[in-house]
């Protein structure tokens, strides 16, 4: 899950229409419809760059009642429910009427279209869709080959859009199957035009941290404290064993599903000197002990590693699963399901 979250604003009161329009800027109107809301009820158009609340927008059974506002330049736009715990994006928000369709749910718009950068969004989305479709329905589907048509895809859109918001989200927050040295490439052409942003100051850095920890190179150490005890990484790591470590959150549901293939992992190689390790990242130590518990989940953990463990690996999204080698070097990244098992099993033959 993307570490980027928008913070949890509750609503005073619910009132249609723009919140806050300037008398002079882009004039945009938002309809279309919600394809999993039946029911009535109004969801918010948020600013994804700063979490502020654009425009509130009512649906009555599923279609949206036009909503029109003003910005004073072009926006990235997340719609979303009023916890903002679902949404979906990107929405951009510029002079012209904006169509979309999709489940709040959904994360993309399954349609989206009406101005010329969500003509182009759209596009986009739906060749990833259409790719992830294909992938879906092959009998032998090649993962590699999946991959690189989405970087393709994904790549070829922010070099279209290296000066607009539509680049800064292909490269910020939907960046998967480029390849880190396509990535460096693409942050050079943005540098220009986003080079002072947050956002992409703090992915730049993390992409950099995480070809320093690669695979072939040497672990980088990081501590926690948690209940006066400080725990390293160093503690488990080139100890002499071959090292499963999960960076993961109770909170996150793709970190939940993954515990399975690491307990199993655990039970299949622990008499064979695997050693499997947690470290709880961005979560509420009691949060983590309540999914420890809930998950049954045997083997030790770092609590409470917050940043620490992300920071030093360049890891932007979780689960982020690492195998270290027994002198501490670094045999693979981003293992996720079958890939533990089949890694495992190279070694232990």
């Amino acid at each position: 899950m993307k570490k980027t979250i928008l913070k949890t604003m509750l609503l005073a009161a619910v009132v249609a229409g723009c919140i806050s329009c300037t008398e002079s800027g882009l004039k945009f109107r938002l309809e279309g419809k919600i394809t999993d809301m039946a029911g009535d009820d109004t969801l918010l158009l948020v600013n994804a760059m700063t979490e502020d609340t654009v425009a509130l927008v009512p649906v009555v059974k599923g279609q949206i009642t036009p909503v029109e506002g003003t910005v004073k330049e072009p926006t990235y736009a997340v719609l979303t429910n009023k916890d903002r715990s679902a949404g979906l994006q990107p929405i951009f928000l510029e002079e012209g009427t904006i169509t979309l369709e999709g489940s709040i749910n959904g994360y993309f718009p399954t349609k989206l279209s009406g101005t010329p950068l969500n003509d182009d969004a759209g596009k986009m989305v739906k060749a990833v869709m259409d790719l992830s479709d294909e992938y879906e329905k092959a009998e032998d589907p090649d993962a590699d080959d999946f991959l690189q048509r989405l970087g393709s895809i994904t790549a070829g859109t922010v070099r279209q859009h290296k000066d607009d918001l539509l680049g800064y989200f292909v490269l910020t927050q939907f960046n998967e199957g480029i390849e880190q040295d396509e990535m460096n490439e693409l942050f050079a052409l943005m540098e220009p035009t986003f080079g002072e942003d947050e956002n992409f100051k703090a992915m730049k850095e993390a992409y950099e941290k995480k070809a320093e920890t690669g695979e072939g190179k040497m672990f980088t150490d990081f501590e926690a404290t948690y209940d006066g005890k400080v725990q390293r990484l160093s503690d488990y790591v080139g100890k002499g064993n071959y090292v499963l470590c999960d960076f993961w959150a109770s909170w996150c549901g793709p970190c939940r599903m993954e515990i399975p293939n690491l307990i199993a992992a655990y039970n299949k190689y622990k008499a064979k000197g695997l050693v499997v390790l947690g470290v709880a990242t961005w979560d509420k130590p009691e949060d983590t002990l309540k999914a420890i518990e809930e998950l049954k989940i045997p083997y030790p953990q770092i609590m409470n590693a917050q940043q620490a463990g992300s920071d030093a690996y360049g890891i932007e999204g979780i689960p982020q699963i690492i195998l270290f080698g027994p002198d501490g070097t670094i045999v693979a990244r981003d293992l996720r399901g079958e890939a533990i098992e089949e890694k495992l099993a190279e070694i232990y033959k």
